[in-house]
């Protein structure tokens, strides 16, 4: 048991000794300024789908062109979305995120100042942008005096966004990486849990407050800032995987850098993005 409880001993004090070595890596990236610059490619166009082609009859027999018109016309937030505005809002959000970290930002108007400059910038290069309308079931939990109550069984609108960056860095060999994030908005659903004094029954009562092209606009630009934080952290944590120890025994933790409150903290993984692997 003593050999037992020593050997728990050593892998607690390893662990600790492993961490402090990622924050200090993780540390030093923050503290060093880097990355100083990002050249920021913008897309071109914005797609958007309308993923409820069940309420249109008859929509298979026609051609593809023709069928996604008539989604987008039957659609009932993205027929109303400017393109331009939205990925303005989304733009403007990442860029000055990004410049939140002390980074500047270059857009491509001035690419000539930054070739002329040199240094290895990264490139930011906003491959696709997706907008997707669809239905979501609805799910949420309450804790009503120890018990667990769900709410379901319906559905509200809702409004996916995607977006592909491809990653490079220029004057360098290193290959472009492509990082996919994702995330959605959904009516707003307000109510309260209603006990009837007869029966006891426990019923949902609620409202819905249906989805807005405004509030679609605002979602735009917060999904810039989210964008821009999870790229940073990326960047992160690739620099302090690439400099930790050689045969390093442990999985390291996943590093976020807050460049408001200057704070740096960890958590076991990273899901919110996703590095698309070419087949």
């Amino acid at each position: 048991m003593r050999i037992h409880g020593l050997y728990l001993v050593l892998l607690a004090f390893l662990a600790l000794a492993g961490c402090t070595v990622e924050q200090k890596l993780a540390r030093s990236y923050v503290n060093s300024g880097h990355p100083a610059r990002f050249l920021v490619l913008e897309p071109g166009y914005l797609l958007k789908y309308n993923l409820k082609d069940y309420e249109i009859p008859g929509l298979d027999s026609l051609d593809e062109y023709t069928r996604d018109s008539l989604l987008i016309e039957n659609s009932m937030f993205l027929k109303d979305v400017n393109d331009s505005l939205l990925l303005a809002e989304f733009v403007n959000s990442f860029s000055k995120t990004l410049e939140l970290y002390g980074a500047e930002v270059v857009h491509e108007q001035f690419i000539d100042t930054l070739l002329q400059d040199g240094g290895k910038p990264y490139i930011l290069n906003i491959a696709q942008f997706t907008l997707e309308e669809y239905v979501h079931p609805y799910y949420s939990e309450e804790v009503i005096y120890d018990e667990v109550l769900v709410i379901s069984g319906f559905d509200v609108n809702a409004i996916n966004f995607n977006v592909w960056v491809e990653l490079g860095r220029m004057n360098t060999e290193q290959h472009n990486r492509i990082l996919f994030l994702s995330d959605f908005l959904t009516d707003d659903v307000n109510g309260m849990f209603k006990q009837n004094l007869f029966s006891g029954k426990v019923v949902f009562d609620y409202t819905i407050d249906t989805l807005t092209v405004p509030g679609i606009y605002g979602f735009g630009r917060w999904f810039g800032e989210k964008t821009a934080y999870r790229i940073y952290d990326y960047l992160l944590n690739d620099y302090v995987r690439e400099n930790l120890p050689e045969n390093y025994p442990f999985v390291p933790r996943y590093y976020h850098y807050d460049p408001v409150r200057k704070v740096l903290y960890s958590s076991e993984e990273q899901t919110d993005i996703i590095e698309v692997t070419e087949k």
